[in-house]
């Protein structure tokens, strides 16, 4: 439960930097080479500290829920931000990536939610919709509004259906008596993502249709690296480990607080100001999680 707490924590962080990244590079370069930063330092961290965290089945299994929630999963993340907004975006990808974990556990993985922790998610997915849909903010809308949702939509169900797989991972090397850290699962899941992202990159590349950066090499590498260590190298860490004793709608729905903890630093960092309606859902939220955290006691 912890270290899916932290793992809010980390991902609200990750989204005030991936902000500042996509302002000043285009959307496929910053996620291109924030995942790719990322991957050297877990590839580093896993060759020192767990050499020999590897199963060739489970991650395999890893390795293609790397694909589905790195790679599609932020394709269209990235994709609906533009056309959307931050907001909807947020609201659809944590909201139904929760629910289809929790439906993915179920069918593939026979591992029910108790009625508890079905009302902890509610709750916790309410006070979201509220916080979100009531908070004032300049939202961006570009392109075509359908197509933002549906990449929205797509985003929201390849991170639910990868983490669910990457418990499937966790079950098939522990039956093999193999422990696979929280650490070692991230690397091995985004350098599966980074693959996919990489041909999408190359691809765009040699058609020319990458964006020139708008800022120095120096500051992009700043909010590049700030974004790879809080995002893809901590917290996916942190949420592979809270796998381990959550299932995936219950972690997907912990992390789901995560745009609730934007709303304080809006207001520290852009001075947007905190309407009664967001500050209520807010306290929903948290209050689904001590619910859960009281249950899973």
């Amino acid at each position: 439960m912890a270290f899916a707490i932290i793992t809010a924590i980390l991902f609200a962080f990750s989204a005030v930097f991936n902000t500042r990244i996509t302002k000043l590079l285009d959307e496929i370069s910053a996620n291109f080479y924030r995942l790719l930063i990322a991957c050297v330092i877990l590839g580093c961290l896993t060759a020192v500290f767990h050499p020999g965290s590897f199963h060739p089945h489970a991650s395999l299994w890893l390795a293609l829920s790397g694909m589905i929630g790195f790679g599609i999963g932020d394709i269209a993340l990235f994709a609906a931000l533009s056309r959307i907004g931050s907001r909807l975006t947020i609201l659809i990808i944590f909201s139904l990536s929760a629910i289809v974990g929790a439906c993915s556990d179920y069918l593939f993985l026979s591992d029910p939610i108790g009625l508890w922790e079905c009302g902890a998610i509610i709750l916790i997915l309410g006070g979201l919709a509220i916080a979100l849909l009531s908070s004032e903010g300049p939202e961006l809308r570009q392109g075509s509004f359908r197509v933002g949702i549906i990449a929205a939509l797509l985003a929201g169900i390849g991170q639910g259906i990868g983490v669910s797989i990457s418990r499937h991972a966790e079950i098939i090397a522990e039956s093999s008596g193999v422990t696979i850290n929280g650490l070692s699962q991230a690397f091995q899941r985004v350098s599966a993502g980074l693959l996919c992202l990489a041909l999408v990159w190359m691809w765009k590349r040699t058609r020319g249709k990458l964006s020139q950066a708008k800022s120095t090499r120096c500051t992009i590498a700043k909010w590049l690296i700030l974004a790879a260590i809080s995002g893809p190298v901590l917290g996916v860490s942190c949420l592979q480990q809270s796998l381990k004793t959550l299932t995936s709608g219950e972690a997907m729905a912990v992390t789901a607080t995560s745009p609730l903890l934007l709303i304080p630093l809006a207001y520290l960092f852009e001075g947007e100001r905190i309407r009664p309606l967001s500050l209520f859902g807010a306290c929903l939220g948290v209050g689904g999680v001590i619910v859960m955290a009281l249950v899973r006691s």
